[in-house]
């Protein structure tokens, strides 16, 4: 009986090693011969060794402090970062442990008979509670790892993440149940035995299932990766080939300019002014025509944005518009769409147009597997900008920029389910615009 208890000990040790690294892994990039598999093996093996042989002289103090001094040792020596960074890190993983602890001896003081001798001589409690410990433990570094790295392969949907987590729970309550019912262990029967294996294994099975969970959701991310790259492709051949397309049309154009100039050469000795700029003007309409194909396959999308763009250009705005391949924003009629960006692209240009250095920069694209539409436009500006009954303002008296076109925006957004944010600062306001790319 001392000897499974030794190893159940030992077990304990390697599963708080594996945690420490994992946790740490998910934020900091291992040193260079650290970062394989087999050196990897080894340091939480050499770990999980430190952490047995302090257990063995039995002293709490001296545990807390030594596994204080190793984690710290870990994170400095193993594990490439910032130092500012590795200290909150490193605080994080101490509030957790001894939080774990305290839980674990609140737990365990529920019995009626509880007293710290009685924790010292049952080897049994004291392994259900430090199995209990190290899945609680399991429980707060998963749900940290997922809400504290922004990563885009660890975007985890939280709800999803606690629905892994009811797994854990329940061994832990399992646990402490066990604990407090002072099963008898002097005599290691079968079904002792089969309890104490089945908590090992289950506590196993919690951690394989974060680890393959993880996996799971990075594969996700990388096929989603490929599927957008294969969809931008597309859209790209798709573009290089209107491009084509357009420069065709240009070349056919400039063939015809000598046979237009000879017309109008003719009718100038005629004295036609009439004939002469109508003949211009068909030319400027089919120039028009040819540079307005160029930036959306949204017709009327594609026009607003040319017609913004003139303006700009007009003004001396410096003024990009990127639209990128896959963006859609077909289910919006075309009286909101109208209002929407023409809103938010007059606000901008009038906001730019009053500093010499003027400048607009919008971005169409999807996000999420096509499942929204963002709009978004950033531009700089001159007079500061004050709120005032919900609603933004400048100071002038013309009230320009950030009041009613604002509000009009804002509700149109919402109008398909989806919202509108601002932010501001140093001169520069950015406006995104997100919405679904169908009605849930």
């Amino acid at each position: 009986m001392e000897v499974i208890f030794k190893l159940v000990q030992i077990f304990i040790c390697v599963l708080e090693a594996y945690l420490i690294i994992d946790f740490f892994m998910a934020f900091f990039k291992l040193r260079g011969f650290w970062d394989k598999k087999y050196t990897r093996t080894g340091l939480i093996s050499g770990i999980a060794l430190c952490i047995y042989s302090i257990n063995i002289f039995n002293s709490t103090t001296l545990n807390m402090i030594a596994t204080f001094v190793i984690y710290l040792s870990v994170i400095l020596f193993f594990f490439q970062g910032k130092l500012f960074k590795k200290f909150l890190y490193y605080i994080t993983v101490v509030i957790i442990m001894l939080g774990s602890e305290f839980l674990g001896v609140i737990l365990l003081s529920l019995q009626t008979d509880f007293s710290p001798n009685h924790v010292e001589t049952n080897q049994a409690a004291v392994s259900f509670l430090m199995l209990s410990l190290k899945l609680i433990t399991l429980v707060l570094y998963s749900i940290i790892k997922r809400s504290a790295d922004s990563s885009e392969n660890r975007k985890i949907n939280f709800q999803i993440t606690l629905w892994y987590s009811i797994m854990p729970i329940s061994l832990i309550g399992i646990m402490i149940a066990v604990t407090r019912l002072n099963i008898d262990f002097s005599s290691l029967g079968f079904t002792q035995l089969l309890l104490l294996a089945s908590c090992i294994l289950a506590l196993i099975g919690s951690v394989v299932i974060f680890y393959v969970f993880d996996r799971y959701s990075q594969s996700i991310w990388k096929l989603q990766q490929q599927e957008v790259m294969i969809t931008k492709l597309e859209m790209e051949e798709k573009h290089y080939g209107q491009i084509e397309r357009v420069n065709q049309e240009h070349a056919a154009f400039l063939h015809d300019v000598r046979r237009f100039m000879k017309v109008i050469g003719e009718m100038a000795a005629d004295n036609d002014n009439r004939a002469i700029l109508q003949i211009l003007s068909e030319m400027q309409i089919k120039v028009s025509n040819i540079e307005t194909e160029m930036l959306c396959p949204n017709r009327l999308l594609n026009a607003i944005l040319n017609e913004k763009k003139k303006d700009a250009e007009r003004r001396n705005i410096s003024i990009k518009i990127v639209v990128e391949p896959g963006f859609s924003i077909d289910r919006v009629s075309d009286t909101d769409l109208i209002v929407m960006v023409s809103n938010l692209f007059d606000n901008a240009l009038e906001a730019a147009g009053k500093r010499a250095d003027g400048f607009i920069r919008a971005n169409l694209f999807s996000q999420n597997m096509n499942h929204f539409s963002v709009i978004k436009i950033v531009n700089n500006y001159a007079d500061s900008i004050q709120s005032r009954d919900g609603r933004l303002w400048t100071g002038k008296p013309d009230r320009i920029r950030h009041g009613y076109g604002i509000q009009n925006v804002n509700d149109m957004a919402e109008k398909y389910g989806g919202y509108l944010y601002y932010f501001y600062e140093d001169g520069v306001f950015s406006a995104v615009v997100v919405l679904p790319a169908s009605i849930s």
